[in-house]
């Protein structure tokens, strides 16, 4: 498989041009930093080169291979099902895509056609860059991101939580949210819950008001009321243009929601004379 054509020395001026005849193509593939496999017609691997050896020697037991030398010979839709080959044999070229393979690590890859030196299609070549380490520092920290979303506040009442919403509001977002809130009340025993919307500026579209509703039946299923404050002018809007409905008590302010929650369960903010 020709991979670089050959040349004879030629001499543009005074400078002579290298000769590649000198360097098997083998060399210069295994001196390039990237991840390099070749295949041939038929999708099996002929070629891996010592970066590519590399990883593959990490990795390879995972699906028990201990030797990365026995990845020669083997399919590449051994490394993430069918759809390389349906990218090989359909797809424009090159490709560029992000895969998961052995159903464990990430990768972007490049693929690309080869042709021999009649210019006829005889393989093709994919460039590997490994990105798992990457996406699992994403992953960690979108964990953490949703650790610190929508804390749940107590209260001076301690049957009563405060949860400050802020930001766009999102499905994944809620389903935390109800997640959280509704492990939370099981465990802490809640009466009542507090959304506060001060922060949240958008307007409430049916999707997003149809999962908060989700939400709030669950709670009430436990014996929790809901109260929702601070809904901005935009968001009171969208409520009314899209026809939704509001089944809670809903305040201006934390301040007249808390009052609220005093007054239910018996409480009351008293000056103590000096």
């Amino acid at each position: 498989m020709a991979i670089i054509s050959h040349s004879t020395p030629t001499r543009i001026g005074a400078i002579p041009l290298f000769n590649l005849d000198a360097i098997k193509n083998q060399q210069i593939l295994n001196k390039i930093n990237e991840n390099i496999l070749i295949a041939n017609e038929d999708y099996k691997i002929v070629f891996i080169n010592d970066s590519a050896m590399k990883l593959l020697a990490q990795i390879g037991p995972y699906v028990g291979i201990n030797d990365p030398e026995e990845f020669i010979g083997r399919d590449v839709g051994e490394f993430h099902g069918s759809r390389p080959q349906k990218i090989l044999a359909k797809g424009e070229f090159p490709h560029s895509a992000s895969i998961t393979f052995f159903n464990k690590f990430s990768a972007e890859i490049m693929v690309d056609i080869l042709t021999n030196n009649e210019g006829k299609e005889c393989g093709f070549i994919l460039t590997w860059k490994d990105v798992t380490e990457f996406e699992e520092t994403l992953e960690e920290n979108r964990k953490q991101l949703q650790i610190l979303d929508m804390p749940v506040i107590p209260l001076s009442v301690d049957s009563a939580v405060l949860v400050p919403i802020m930001g766009k509001l999102t499905e994944d977002r809620l389903e935390l949210l109800g997640e959280k809130i509704l492990s939370h009340s099981a465990h802490q025993g809640n009466q009542f819950v507090i959304f506060d919307f001060t922060g949240v500026s958008d307007e409430l579209d049916a999707s997003i008001a149809f999962h908060l509703q989700q939400v709030i039946n669950a709670l009430k299923l436990m014996g929790v009321q809901s109260i929702y404050v601070g809904i901005s002018p935009e968001m009171a809007k969208s409520i009314v243009l899209n026809g939704l409905h509001v089944n809670v008590p809903t305040f201006n302010t934390f301040v007249h929601g808390i009052r609220y929650v005093w007054k239910e369960t018996g409480f009351e903010l008293v000056k103590i004379e000096e």
